[in-house]
C-alpha cells in the first residue's frame, strides 16, 4: 500500500507538470507578465484605480457643453492680458515705454501751478489728473521718494513707491493722458484725495 501511495503520488505530480502548473503563480496570489514577473496585486489595483480616474476625468471634459470652453478662453485671455498690463503692456494695445518716451512729461519744465489754474477755470478735467499726477512726481522726487528720469515710465515709479494710492492714481493717469479715456471732476478730486495720502505715507 505504501508503495501505491508513492507512485500515486508520483503520478499526480506528473500529471500536475504536465498540465504547467504554475507554483510560482499560485504561490503569490498574484498574476505573471509577459517576462514571467509577479506583478502584486496592489499594484495591479492602483493601477486600474489609476486608469478609471483618467477615463472619468476624459469623460467629465468630453461632455461638458463647448460654452464652458468658450468662457475657460476668456477667462485664459483676460488672464494673459492682466500679466502684460502689469508688465508694463497697457490694456488698449501698446507698450506704454514707447508712449512715455514719445510724449513724456518733464515735471520740471511745466508751470504745473499755472496750468492748474488755467485747466480749473477751462474745466478741463483730463489736464487736472494729468497735474495732479506729475506735481505728486515732482514732490516725490523732492523728498527724495524717488529718482527722477524723463525716460522712466509711471509704473516704473509705482515699482519705487509701492503704495496703493499711487498705483490708483499711476492707473488712472495713464488711462486719462496716454488712453485718452474720458476724465471727470470726481476723478480730479479722487486724485487729491490719493495725492495727500501718498505725501502722508498712507496705507500702503
Amino acid at each position: 500500500m505504501k508503495q501505491l501511495a508513492i507512485v500515486m503520488n508520483n503520478d499526480s505530480l506528473a500529471a500536475v507538470l504536465a498540465q504547467g502548473h504554475d507554483y510560482k503563480r499560485s504561490l503569490a496570489g498574484d498574476e505573471l507578465d509577459e517576462d514571467g514577473n509577479v506583478v502584486n496585486a496592489v499594484d495591479r489595483v492602483v493601477t486600474n484605480s489609476t486608469n478609471e480616474f483618467m477615463d472619468a476625468i476624459s469623460d467629465f471634459f468630453q461632455s461638458l457643453p463647448w460654452v464652458v470652453y468658450v468662457v475657460l478662453a476668456i477667462v485664459a485671455a483676460a488672464f494673459l492680458a492682466y500679466l502684460l498690463y502689469r508688465r508694463g503692456v497697457l490694456g488698449w494695445g501698446f507698450s506704454e515705454q514707447k508712449v512715455v518716451a514719445e510724449d513724456a512729461d518733464d515735471i520740471y519744465e511745466i508751470d504745473i501751478p499755472g496750468e492748474t489754474d488755467a485747466a480749473l477755470r477751462a474745466g478741463d478735467h483730463a489736464a487736472l489728473v494729468r497735474l495732479t499726477y506729475l506735481s505728486t512726481l515732482r514732490r516725490l522726487d523732492e523728498a527724495g521718494r524717488i529718482e527722477w528720469r524723463i525716460h522712466k515710465t509711471p509704473t516704473q515709479f509705482a515699482r519705487e513707491v509701492r503704495m496703493k494710492p499711487f498705483n490708483d492714481m499711476t492707473r488712472h493717469f495713464l488711462r486719462v493722458r496716454y488712453g485718452k479715456f474720458p476724465a471727470s471732476r470726481e476723478l480730479y478730486e479722487q486724485m487729491l484725495g490719493w495725492q495727500e495720502q501718498v505725501m502722508k505715507g498712507g496705507a500702503s
